[in-house]
């Protein structure tokens, strides 16, 4: 008999020890610690490349077209770049919210990104607070890492590690180069005003 006004059947049996398996480019589920430090950075290394790869195509053959064809090209990789950037926020946002998720805090939380200091603490714990066990209230917990996560978890941090080690060195020769183009600078302003 089909009663329109009777309660709602639900089946209570449900353990919450189930998981699901997640998605590079979905917004919706839970991410752990290692696939949030995975899926933010390779996102932003691969704009990167992409942009790198863009820059390396167009602008040889705009600076050698002129001064017209170089301001084209230059707007056409800004148009790139803002288009990208945009969507590395979206989704680097996304994956904030997502990994707050993970540990049963509000996605609202991740508007604490734009307070000073207070983006430094919630970064930290985002990468360091372990999420919660089993199903939360905002769905079930993501399967454990796979190979491939592990493996481009210890590529980045090998690549973040690499150019933490070169900047200092590229940042002291760029000191270095600027310091003997302004001299060089100088003694061409002097010599001038000798003539």
């Amino acid at each position: 008999m089909n009663q329109p006004y009777q309660a709602p059947n639900a089946d209570v049996s449900v353990t919450g020890n189930e998981t699901y398996q997640p998605k590079f480019l979905s917004m919706s589920g839970r991410i752990g610690r290692m696939r949030y430090f995975v899926y933010a950075s390779g996102l932003t290394f691969l704009f990167y490349l992409v942009l790198g790869i863009a820059a390396a195509i167009l602008v040889p053959g705009l600076m050698s077209g002129g001064e017209q064809a170089a301001g084209a090209g230059a707007m056409i990789l800004g148009v790139i770049a803002f288009v990208g950037m945009i969507g590395v926020l979206v989704m680097s946002w996304g994956y904030m919210v997502r990994r707050l998720n993970d540990f049963n805090a509000s996605g609202w939380l991740s508007l604490l990104m734009l307070v000073p200091l207070a983006n430094l603490v919630l970064a930290l714990i985002m990468l360091f607070k372990k999420g919660s066990e089993g199903s939360n209230q905002y769905g079930a917990a993501p399967v454990g890492n796979s190979g491939g996560v592990k493996a481009a978890f210890v590529l980045l941090l090998l690549a973040l590690v690499g150019y933490a080690s070169i900047l200092p060195v590229a940042l002291s020769s760029y000191s270095g180069y600027v310091e003997q183009a302004q001299t060089q600078q100088m003694m061409d302003y002097e010599s001038m005003g000798n003539y």
